[in-house]
């Protein structure tokens, strides 16, 4: 399954995070530690998942590795390249080029079909390059709206719109979180066959899913094990 398309591999550790650390304020004025100074590499052309219980910091986590937010300390490398506190221009590029994110659940617009989605972020004269990526990762019904197909068809989609730049990783959020068992089981397959191409990072709540992975990372109270 090509899909990589422009990039070339990259270097053994992909994403590194080293004495990453973040607090939050409550309404009464009191922290809460989502991050506990931690470290960790993830390995490209893995696998990797990181589990732990609702409120356990991986959302916070998930978005300092997207540089959607800086950790309080620490600090994080993508290639060797720290980019603990990137430029926006920096924050912006590597989040349209380097760096795909599939959400809890599809978010795809209702008013575009699957493939108007997939076109949307793309130049317009990339259609052909969405076909066939909808077609490598099994979505069908491409000119339907996404009320007129399942939920695991459009998670398919979401995933082929992470991908359809070309990142380097992707960070997926709870991919089974709103699926049958059996469309647990394929976005699962699904994922594990998109690693040939992609560091993958999953976060979930879901241990029985960690079979999955090649590397499996426990969060629970910000700390990482």
């Amino acid at each position: 399954m090509a899909l990589r398309g422009y990039l070339t591999l990259s270097k053994d550790v992909i994403l590194e995070l080293k004495g990453v650390s973040k607090s939050y304020s409550a309404s009464g004025g009191e922290k809460i530690v989502a991050l506990d100074n931690i470290s960790v590499k993830f390995n490209s052309n893995r696998f990797h998942m990181v589990v732990g219980p609702a409120g356990s910091g991986k959302s916070t986590l998930l978005r300092i590795a997207g540089l959607l937010e800086s950790p309080d300390s620490g600090s994080v490398f993508f290639d060797s390249e720290d980019y603990t506190n990137p430029s926006p221009q920096e924050r912006l590029d590597l989040i349209r080029h380097q760096i795909g994110v599939v959400p809890p659940y599809p978010g795809l617009l209702p008013y575009l079909t699957i493939l108007e989605n997939l076109v949307l972020p793309m130049n317009k004269n990339k259609k052909n390059t969405a076909v066939k990526m909808l077609k490598n990762l099994g979505v069908e019904n491409m000119g339907s709206y996404p009320n007129q197909v399942s939920v695991e068809e459009q998670q398919k989609a979401s995933i082929a719109r992470a991908v359809i730049n070309g990142p380097q990783f992707l960070l997926v959020d709870e991919p089974t979180s709103s699926l049958s068992e059996s469309g647990a089981l394929n976005i699962m397959e699904l994922l594990m066959n998109l690693k040939n191409e992609f560091t993958i990072i999953t976060f979930t709540d879901n241990l029985e899913i960690s079979k999955y992975s090649d590397e499996v990372f426990k969060l629970n109270n910000g700390i990482l094990k």
